[in-house]
C-alpha cells in the first residue's frame, strides 16, 4: 500500500511524540518540542517549567484573575492561553487531601454546574490535586488545583488552559508538579 504525503506526515508526528515525551528530552506538543528547565520560585521550592513560560503581565493578570487574591506567581505561555499559578501560605495545619477537598466543596457550592473530577495524591502523599471544567465567554477552560506540603508551609498550585488542549497539558502539568522540591539557599560557611 503506497503512503500518501498526509500519512507520512502523520507517521513523522507520531515518531516525534514517542521520541520527545519526557521533561529531560523535551515534549513534542503542537508541532514543536517544548523544553524544560528547573527554576527556583519564591526562594522556597524548585520546579521544572517550560522554557517558553514567563511571568504573566500584570494588566492581563488583573483581567484574568480580577480578585486581589490571585496567585502570588502567575506564569503563562507567549499566547497567554496556558497558565500556572502558585501561592505559598505560612500556616499549615491540615492534611493536604483535606485542604483540597475543602477547596473542591467551595467550588461546587459557588459553581454547581462545573464538573469536578476526582482528586489524587502525588509525591507520596505530600501533595493532592483535582481538576474541573469551567466556562469562559468563548470556550470552556480546564483547571487543575494542587495542594502540597512544603515543611510547615502550604503550596497551592493552579493550572488552566482551553479545554481542547487539556489532554496533552494535563500529563505535562502532572510531570511538572512531581518535580517540586523544597529549596533552601545554601548558607556560606563563615570561618
Amino acid at each position: 500500500m503506497p503512503y500518501t504525503d498526509e500519512m507520512i506526515l502523520k507517521l513523522r508526528e507520531e515518531e516525534k511524540k514517542k521520541r520527545f515525551n519526557t521533561l529531560e528530552t523535551g515534549i513534542y506538543l503542537g508541532g514543536q518540542i517544548l523544553e524544560f528547565e528547573t527554576q527556583i520560585l519564591m526562594d522556597t521550592f524548585s520546579i521544572s517549567l517550560p522554557k517558553i513560560m514567563g511571568t504573566m503581565p500584570m494588566e492581563y493578570a488583573r483581567i484574568k484573575y480580577p480578585s486581589e487574591f490571585r496567585p502570588q506567581i502567575l506564569l503563562t505561555t507567549p499566547e497567554l492561553d496556558v497558565n500556572l499559578g502558585f501561592t505559598l501560605f505560612n500556616e499549615f495545619g491540615s492534611e493536604v487531601k483535606a485542604v483540597a477537598e475543602r477547596i473542591m466543596r467551595g467550588i461546587k457550592r459557588a459553581y454547581p454546574d462545573y464538573p469536578i473530577y476526582p482528586g489524587k495524591g502525588i509525591r507520596e502523599g505530600k501533595g493532592y490535586f483535582f481538576s474541573f471544567r469551567s466556562h469562559a465567554l468563548d470556550s470552556d477552560v480546564y483547571n487543575m488545583s494542587l495542594v502540597m506540603k512544603l515543611k510547615d508551609r502550604l503550596l497551592q498550585g493552579s493550572f488552566n488552559c482551553i479545554y481542547q488542549q487539556h489532554t496533552e497539558w494535563r500529563k505535562i502539568v502532572l510531570m511538572l508538579w512531581e518535580t517540586i522540591q523544597e529549596w533552601e539557599e545554601e548558607k556560606e560557611c563563615v570561618q
